[in-house]
């Protein structure tokens, strides 16, 4: 009876892509269908940034010889397609679920990235208090779910935002960076959780780092050994 009543509430309410718009079929949980493609980041890459680094260097031109708080910042996926409509999807629309199938694919891509293992604890990049009672949660805490379960390792809350409360993609990288500037912090009585620990920040899309950047200044400031990023896609280099 299960079985006939899943069929029944199939027909009377059927999932579809939430990309293309068309009917999934039975079976088929969603949220994208079978010719949605999840395209990876472009290799090799530069490490911080995601450029081209060129004459197998691990850095490009322009991160060669700079200090950064956060060391690394690797994507599960380029911001395009199908990765896209799911960014738009959870940050947008509402839909968690599809914050759960990028969390997914971030998970399927750790095992293609060696130099992300190491780490002691995952970070989720906070919102702004104001944004996620607006949104309803925190989209990159789903998705940092769905890797420290594929991981084996806790997903520790220890930032917060305490100012910037606007969409950040609205405004010039210059601004931007004024904007973040000292905007995250570790929560009050919580610094011994990040002393001598590597922690790995995750967030849904980076394109100049400067969040991921601004949150690690706030772990090392609090005694982290390391700090690395991993996000769902990367939107530019």
């Amino acid at each position: 009876m299960a079985f006939w009543g899943e069929v029944l509430l199939h027909v009377l309410l059927p999932r579809a892509c939430l990309r293309c718009g068309e009917d999934l079929p039975f079976g088929n949980e969603g949220p994208l269908c079978a010719r949605e493609v999840l395209a990876p980041p472009p290799e090799p890459a530069c490490v911080r940034c995601g450029g081209q680094p060129g004459g197998g260097r691990s850095l490009c031109r322009a991160c060669s010889g700079r200090l950064f708080a956060c060391r690394l910042v690797r994507a599960a996926c380029a911001h395009q397609g199908a990765a896209a409509a799911l960014v738009h999807a959870f940050k947008f629309r509402g839909f968690r679920c599809a914050a759960r199938a990028a969390g997914r694919a971030m998970s399927r891509g750790l095992a293609r990235r060696p130099e992300l293992a190491g780490f002691d604890g995952l970070v989720a990049v906070p919102l702004h208090p104001r944004r996620e009672q607006a949104r309803g949660y925190n989209q990159a805490e789903l998705l940092g779910r769905e890797v420290a379960a594929e991981a084996g390792l806790p997903l520790l809350d220890l930032l917060e935002r305490r100012r910037g409360a606007g969409p950040a993609w609205r405004i010039g990288r210059d601004a931007r960076r004024r904007e973040l500037a000292g905007a995250f912090a570790v929560k009050n009585g919580l610094g011994e959780r990040a002393r001598g620990r590597r922690l790995l920040l995750i967030d849904d899309v980076c394109a100049s780092a400067t969040t991921l950047e601004e949150c690690a200044r706030a772990l090392r400031a609090a005694g982290a050994k390391d700090v690395g990023g991993y996000v769902f896609t990367r939107a530019g280099g």
